[in-house]
């Protein structure tokens, strides 16, 4: 087991390095970020949606349950509209950053009040679940204008979970004998 937990240990501090550079990119280059992101977006859907033309032309005699051409149509249609107003994601990708840091910390803030009991440092995590709560919040809330505010602050929330979760991930390697015990009593 302590295998396992060192491999996926490992992955989590490696996509949190990961996360902590394009978090400092999003700091450095905050419009540059943003249009970035959108026209990548607005590449994948127009792509996307050319995949299914294709495919609902070369099964055009298959019977399906599926319309893949209108879907396709509609792909590459939304696909030019955000090519068009690439920073027009950035709303978007926000709500979507803050749902995912609310989930994570409500899971931080279970774990932690779970893990209360034990000789483990449970109160910083219940401090970063609560952290990460607040943002999440106030990104679903109160989405930023600006492109530029955006990405910076995109950019710092990225750095500050990254920590929390190299924080996170070191703290269960380092207890994961008592974590272990924990659960099989």
């Amino acid at each position: 087991m302590r295998d396992i937990v060192k491999k996926f240990s490992n992955s989590i501090i490696i996509v949190s390095i990961l996360s902590i550079i394009l978090g400092l990119i999003f700091i450095a280059y905050p419009d540059t970020s943003m249009k970035t992101i959108g026209t990548i977006i607005a590449l994948y859907m127009i792509g996307q949606g050319i995949v299914l033309c294709i495919f609902d032309f070369q099964t055009r005699n298959i019977p399906l349950p599926i319309d893949s051409l209108f879907s396709g149509i509609l792909s590459i249609i939304l696909g030019i509209i955000i090519m068009m107003y690439p920073t027009s994601i950035a709303t978007l990708v926000t709500i979507m950053l803050g749902i995912y840091i609310l989930a994570s910390s409500i899971n931080y803030i279970r774990l932690s009040i779970e893990l209360k009991d034990e000789d483990i440092p449970w109160i910083l995590m219940l401090i970063i679940g609560i952290l990460d709560l607040i943002a999440g919040f106030i990104i679903i809330f109160n989405p930023f204008e600006a492109s530029i505010s955006l990405a910076i602050f995109i950019g710092i929330i990225l750095i500050v979970n990254a920590i929390c979760n190299i924080i996170d991930t070191l703290t269960l390697r380092n207890n994961i004998k008592k974590i272990k015990k924990y659960f099989e009593d």
